[in-house]
């Protein structure tokens, strides 16, 4: 299982769509993690479901 940390950008599927998404929790007792796409659009991923965004 993949680690992140609060604040990281991640890529993670919404929908059929990969997009960048920020970690903004971490839920401990499951091993997953909010991602928060927009004001309005977040979910909650399996450490293996996301890749971190390295940004050039």
């Amino acid at each position: 299982m993949n680690t992140y940390a609060i604040g990281d950008s991640v890529y993670a599927k919404l929908g059929t769509l990969p997009v960048v998404g920020t970690v903004v929790a971490q839920d401990k007792a499951t091993g997953k993690y909010l991602v928060r796409f927009s004001a309005v659009q977040q979910d909650w991923y399996d450490g293996a479901e996301l890749t971190l965004c390295r940004r050039a």
